[in-house]
C-alpha cells in the first residue's frame, strides 16, 4: 500500500476512534448513607432558597432522582461538563463539576457547594428586567416557581487529573421558559 493511503487510513481511524478515546468510565455512585444525606441536604437547601422568594418547597421524586443518576453517570465520562445538557428530555437541569488534589467533599458539602454555585447568580439577575441569561439560568431554574419536583445525583471519583464531583439536579416542570420568567423567578422578600 502506498506511503499517503497509510497515512490516510490513519488519519481516518483516529477520527473515527476519537470520540470514544475521550470517554471513560462513569464514576462511582457513593455508598447509600453518602446518598441519603446528600439528597437531604440538597433539597433542604433549595427549599430553604425558594422559602426567600416566596415559592412552594420542592418534594423530592425518586423517579426524576434515578434520571439524575443516569445523568451523571453521563457527564461523568467526559472532562469537566463538556458534555453539558446533550441528551437531556423533559426536565430542567443544572450542573456542576469540582475538583480537587485532594480529599473528596462528603455529600453534604458537596451538595451545599452545587447550590451555593448556581444561587450566587443571584447577582448579576435583573428583577426589574427579567428574562433568560446564560450567566443566570442556574439561578432562576432552582427559585422557578412552577418547578415542584425535584431529583438529584452524586457521582465522584478520580479523573484523568483530579478527583472530581458531579452534581446533578433535574426539574419538573422545566424552568427558564421564555415569557414566563415575571411570574417565575419572584425578588427576595424582605
Amino acid at each position: 500500500m502506498p506511503a499517503h493511503r497509510v497515512v490516510l487510513t490513519l488519519i481516518t481511524l483516529l477520527v473515527l476512534i476519537a470520540p470514544s478515546a475521550l470517554a471513560r468510565a462513569p464514576m462511582p455512585i457513593p455508598d447509600a448513607a453518602s446518598v441519603k444525606a446528600f439528597e437531604e441536604q440538597i433539597l433542604a437547601i433549595h427549599n430553604k432558597l425558594r422559602a426567600k422568594h416566596g415559592v412552594p418547597p420542592m418534594k423530592w421524586d425518586g423517579a426524576i432522582a434515578n434520571y439524575a443518576k443516569s445523568r451523571a453517570n453521563l457527564v461523568s465520562q467526559r472532562d469537566g461538563l463538556s458534555h453539558g445538557h446533550a441528551g437531556l428530555e423533559g426536565y430542567g437541569e443544572n450542573l456542576y463539576w469540582g475538583a480537587t488534589s485532594e480529599a473528596l467533599p462528603s455529600g453534604e458539602k458537596a451538595a451545599a457547594a452545587a447550590i451555593e454555585s448556581w444561587y450566587n447568580e443571584i447577582k448579576d439577575y435583573n428583577f426589574a428586567n427579567p428574562g433568560f441569561s446564560g450567566t443566570t439560568g442556574h439561578f432562576t431554574q432552582v427559585v422557578w416557581k412552577d418547578s415542584t419536583r425535584l431529583g438529584c445525583a452524586i457521582v465522584q471519583g478520580k479523573g484523568a487529573r483530579w478527583l472530581e464531583t458531579y452534581v446533578v439536579c433535574n426539574y419538573l416542570v422545566p424552568g427558564n421558559m421564555m415569557g414566563q420568567f415575571p411570574a417565575n423567578v419572584l425578588p427576595p422578600k424582605r
